[in-house]
């Protein structure tokens, strides 16, 4: 999460250097899409050892008798605990898309929270 964190604020920087935007604050809707590309690039870059394939094969193999709720629920609490980029690995040996973007985006709007509640984002 610390390297996702790094991304967005460096991103962050980025953008506000530019004359267009000089001397203003991002909202948060403006946050939450940066954040979502950060967390999209991270993971996308993502590549596993076989030994990660297999154990993420497993923890997929166990959830997909949950409900897609309690799916959600679990690979949250795995991108927090764990490791972001195996929590979207699991989720896409789920093979739904729809449950790849639902969580997605609850990662990020609980991501995003998260870095509120620490104080390392001001909420507008």
């Amino acid at each position: 999460m610390e390297e996702i964190f790094k991304n967005f604020e460096a991103k962050k920087a980025e953008i506000l250097k530019a004359p267009e935007v000089s001397g203003v604050e991002l909202s948060p809707e403006e946050q939450k899409e940066l954040l979502k590309n950060v967390v999209y690039e991270r993971v996308m870059g993502a590549t596993y050892t076989p030994v990660q394939q297999q154990a993420i094969q497993q923890q997929a193999q166990k959830l997909k008798e949950e409900p897609k709720e309690r799916q959600i629920e679990l690979l949250i609490q795995m991108a927090f605990d764990k490791d972001v980029v195996e929590a979207v690995g699991v989720a896409r040996n789920l093979d739904n898309a729809h449950l790849v973007d639902e969580f997605h985006d609850v990662l990020v709007d609980k991501l995003y929270d998260k870095l509120v509640e620490q104080g390392k984002l001001k909420q507008i």
